[in-house]
């Protein structure tokens, strides 16, 4: 009878699958680059609120950096790890304002893809370090 027991809590192991699967897309994902706080960039953040016009993303905190020397050379970083940003609540209503802040994180790929010109792009950022400036 002690084996047969054994015996079916070891089947009972074995069928139990258990989905360790690293996702290629998403704040679960892999980081594909880390935005260190000794590059000190600094980007935009705004609330992006749902409309009728554009749903891509939407009710979601984003970042929006330029790099210096390329205007048209834009990232927009749509936030993870929301939960850090208390201090920016008051984006969340409308006027739905935006403010400076300098930022670090670690950057994900999005599972919606969005195909713009060859100088946008879009990711998901989980925030390391973030300041308003």
């Amino acid at each position: 009878m002690k084996n047969v027991k054994l015996l079916f809590i070891f089947f009972l192991l074995l069928s139990c699958e258990k989905n360790d699967k690293i996702k290629d897309c998403g704040c679960d994902s892999i980081t594909l680059k880390t935005i260190h706080e000794s590059q000190e960039l600094t980007g935009i953040i705004t609330f992006k609120a749902q409309n009728k016009s554009n749903n891509y993303y939407t009710n979601s905190y984003w970042i929006t950096y330029v790099e210096p020397n390329c205007s048209i050379c834009v990232h927009h970083m749509i936030v993870c790890n929301e939960y850090i940003l208390n201090d920016f609540a008051d984006l969340k209503s409308p006027p739905y304002n935006s403010t400076s802040v300098k930022f670090a994180g670690h950057l994900k790929e999005v599972c919606e893809k969005r195909f713009d010109t060859g100088n946008i792009t879009y990711q998901q950022i989980t925030i390391t370090k973030i300041e308003k400036q």
